[in-house]
This record gives structure tokens, C-alpha cells and sequence, in this order.
């Protein structure tokens, strides 16, 4: 599967479509890693779904309702306390990060209008959900991670919140035709590789999208490429970043013998048609893959 950042951005540009200045109505924790927010807007009801799982992490739009425990988790407290009631002011995605920021706007207990971010990070066995104030110091976290679990970030309540280093990995929004063919392809690896490991959001399923739109082997060597086709990937590639930044999406499901096997937010021209289900929103994608795989 492809929690990539091409389905993280099509997550965030729906839910700016439809929660944004919404109202957070009801915090519930039905999971130890999992929250369920119930938002009200002009545009109607809402349930808002993340998990926070090691092994199948989520956000997106659910219809479905979960019990909780009698008694709510302290995280869950603690954002009941802050921003229960509060309007979601701000949804984005740093740098086509596998993360969402909720900016949250609510009044303290002076009745003073203050600012919360909700941040969520979906990367794999790495996904947290992390609470910050406005200076993002962590005020509390879904999982706490201490220097020993971690020596690489410790998020913990009264640290200073960071995105995690991405082994100089570039923004691909940010992109040129040149730079692709000077730095991604010019690696010691396979093509798709070249590609999934310069750039942050690129999962290897995408990575080999591009190469199959160009022609090109995904596994040939980088240094096999003659220039028509440099050109040509660095082509597909920067269409695709149109794509996002215009908010063109494709939310769809391969399926094989009735399971699902990836899904994605970007057209999958590598399979076979009759293999691939096409859906309106990607929240609907991500619920029925999910329901389906759990």
C-alpha cells in the first residue's frame, strides 16, 4: 500500500474542503492509538478518523461511529481540556511530508483566544499523534517516545516539536526539469529508486508510475538513460506536482480477485484497467481498504 504523499495531500485537500472552520464538537479515543473527532461546519456534520497504529496508520472522513471506554484516556483528556469546542483554523501538509498539521483556535479558561496544533504523522511504525501549543512545545502525544526508544527524537510533553530529518531528501513541489536530471538521476541505483529515495512523499509505488509513463525500466540503471529519456521522466514527474498543486486527484483501489492490493491518489496507468476501482474521495478509498485488509 501507498500512504504516500500524493494520498496525504489529497486527504488534506479534502478535509480543507469540508472541515475547514469547522467546530470540534466531540474527542473520543476508542483505540490507544486511535481518536475520533466529530466536527460541525456550515457545511454539515462531520467524523474525522486517525490512527496512530504501527501497523495500518489513517486519517480521513468516516460515516461510522466507534464505542469508547468508559473511562477517556489522559491524551484524550488533555485535548478535551484545550481545544474541545475549539474551530479548526488551519489543515496542511508540510513539504509533501507523510504528516497533517490542524492549526486549532479555542479560548482558555481567561476567555482569551488561543492557538493549539494537532499533528499528525503517518510513517509506518514511526506514526504519532502529537499536541502542541502555539511556541510547539509538545504539551502531550498519542505514544511517548523518551532518548531511549529513540535517539533521534524524543516526543515527550515539554519538548520542542521537529519533523523528523528525511536523509536530505528534497521537496519534490519545489522541483525543476534540470535538477531532477542532475541529482535524481545522476544516483548509483536503479531509476525508481533514484526517485523514491530523493524525494520526500514519493512512496516506490508512485516511483515506478513515473517510470512506466515515460517508458522507462524502473530498474534500469540511472546511468543507462540517454537524454530523451532523463527528459522525459523529468517530465512526468513535474506533471505530477501540477497535479497536486492544482488539487488533481485520483483516488482509486487495485483490486486482485476481489482484494485489495494498493490504492492510491495519483492514476495507476501500470495496471490493467478492469483492475483498478476508481472512488469520488479518498477518505472512501482508505475506509473500504482499510475495512477490507483489518
Amino acid at each position: 500500500m501507498a500512504l504516500d504523499g500524493f494520498v496525504i495531500s489529497n486527504i488534506v485537500y479534502e478535509l480543507n474542503q469540508t472541515i475547514l472552520n469547522a467546530k470540534i464538537s466531540k474527542i473520543a479515543q476508542p483505540e490507544n492509538d486511535e481518536l475520533l473527532f466529530t466536527c460541525k461546519g456550515s457545511n454539515g456534520q462531520f467524523r474525522l478518523a486517525m490512527s496512530a497504529s504501527a501497523s495500518l496508520p489513517f486519517l480521513y472522513l468516516t460515516g461510522q461511529n466507534k464505542p469508547s471506554p468508559m473511562t477517556a484516556p489522559n491524551f484524550c483528556m488533555v485535548l478535551r481540556k484545550h481545544i474541545a469546542n475549539g474551530r479548526i483554523v488551519k489543515i496542511y501538509q508540510p513539504h509533501m511530508e507523510r504528516i497533517i498539521h490542524f492549526d486549532i483556535e479555542h479560548l482558555d479558561e481567561m476567555g482569551d483566544l488561543c492557538r493549539k496544533t494537532l499533528i499528525v504523522e503517518l510513517m509506518g511504525k514511526h506514526s504519532n499523534i502529537i499536541f502542541c501549543d502555539e511556541n510547539d512545545m509538545i504539551l502531550d502525544s498519542i505514544k511517548h517516545i523518551s532518548a531511549q526508544v529513540s535517539s533521534v527524537r524524543e516526543v515527550l510533553p515539554g519538548r520542542t516539536y521537529f519533523i523528523p530529518a528525511q536523509q536530505d531528501k528534497m521537496n519534490p513541489l519545489e522541483e525543476t526539469a534540470e535538477h531532477f536530471t542532475e541529482h535524481a538521476l545522476s544516483k548509483p541505483c536503479g531509476v525508481a529508486k533514484a526517485i523514491y529515495t530523493s524525494y520526500t512523499g514519493i512512496s516506490p509505488l508512485a516511483a515506478n508510475e513515473f517510470c512506466y509513463r515515460a517508458d522507462v525500466d524502473g530498474d534500469a540503471p540511472c546511468a543507462s538513460l540517454n537524454e530523451a529519456q532523463k527528459e522525459k521522466l523529468a517530465e512526468v514527474f513535474l506533471a505530477a506536482m501540477i497535479d497536486i498543486r492544482e488539487g488533481r486527484f485520483y483516488p482509486n483501489i487495485i483490486m486482485h480477485q476481489d482484494e485489495p492490493v494498493e490504492y492510491a491518489a495519483i492514476p495507476l496507468t501500470s495496471y490493467a484497467s478492469d483492475t483498478v476501482v476508481s472512488y469520488d474521495s479518498i477518505s472512501e478509498v482508505l475506509e473500504n481498504y482499510y475495512a477490507q485488509r483489518s
